[in-house]
């Protein structure tokens, strides 16, 4: 189901809180987005721009307070290729066979967001080939199969 899908079905806004680029801050105006209403969180399994651990801490303590139930919430993750990543803090290993990847990093994702599912995975973007970024996808696909993802998006 796509976002636009999901806030309909939901009657929620189309408008989604985009969490790059917020670093230390990312906790708080996650909270801060959701107090206000948003309904819709993007953010990335990609240390060199989103502190999706910190979305995680957001999501965590707008249910406990009482905020916004995890469920009533659209969490929006990506799998970022090697090209795209800090060499430094990689969320997995650069030389791990593409389907090990994204395993990884959707497995990081739900232990930074602390869920068991997301509700889209992105493919953040094209690899060098077609044969690789079909891997990928067919790698984000088992993933869906599995329930820990619902959709999926480029």
């Amino acid at each position: 189901m796509s976002a636009a899908a999901f806030a309909a079905q939901e009657q929620r806004p189309t408008i989604v809180y985009g969490t790059a680029w917020k670093k230390e801050r990312t906790k708080e105006l996650v909270l801060q987005a959701l107090r206000l209403g948003y309904r819709a969180i993007d953010t990335a399994c990609q240390p060199k721009h989103y502190q999706e651990e910190l979305v995680g801490a957001a999501l965590e303590e707008a249910e406990a307070t009482g905020v916004v139930e995890r469920s009533r919430v659209y969490v929006q993750t990506k799998y970022t290729p090697v090209a795209g990543q800090d060499p430094n803090r990689t969320p997995y290993d650069a030389s791990a066979p593409l389907e090990e990847q994204v395993r990884t990093s959707v497995a990081v994702s739900l232990r930074n967001l602390r869920t068991s599912y997301v509700d889209c995975l992105v493919l953040h973007s094209p690899l060098p080939t077609h044969d690789d970024t079909m891997r990928v996808w067919r790698a984000m696909e088992r993933h869906v199969e599995s329930g820990e993802v619902r959709t999926l998006g480029v």
